[in-house]
């Protein structure tokens, strides 16, 4: 947004799809982390240091990043090895899986499967 130049490369495309679903799922994840402490911090606050130690909360951190890394580069390397065909031009100013996938040339029905089920 910040250069004169209003373009970005396919591999630049992908890499910012990667960043932008990798990040959103690891901050569900770590919602889920967070109203993990509180129940503990609630329902059992004397046990609570003992059962959210610095190493147990550093594992779920860990974790959360892991997992959302895991779980969005299996879409993200089947999208792409897609072959493209066309202008490959689109009037947006982040790369959307959605879009994409259209500029694709063959069946994606898998790939938007395996997205909405993720």
């Amino acid at each position: 947004l910040l250069t004169e130049r209003k373009t970005i490369s396919l591999p630049g495309c992908f890499l910012q799809m990667l960043f932008f679903y990798c990040l959103g799922t690891c901050t569900l994840f770590h919602m889920a982390v967070m109203s993990l402490d509180r129940y503990v911090a609630i329902c059992h606050p004397l046990h609570y240091t003992a059962v959210m130690s610095s190493r147990f909360c550093l594992q779920l951190i860990l974790s959360c990043w892991a997992v959302s890394f895991l779980l969005m580069f299996p879409p993200t390397i089947m999208t792409v090895q897609l072959p493209f065909c066309g202008p490959n031009v689109m009037n947006h100013f982040y790369c959307d899986a959605s879009l994409l996938l259209q500029l694709s040339c063959t069946d994606t029905s898998f790939i938007e499967q395996l997205m909405f089920i993720i």
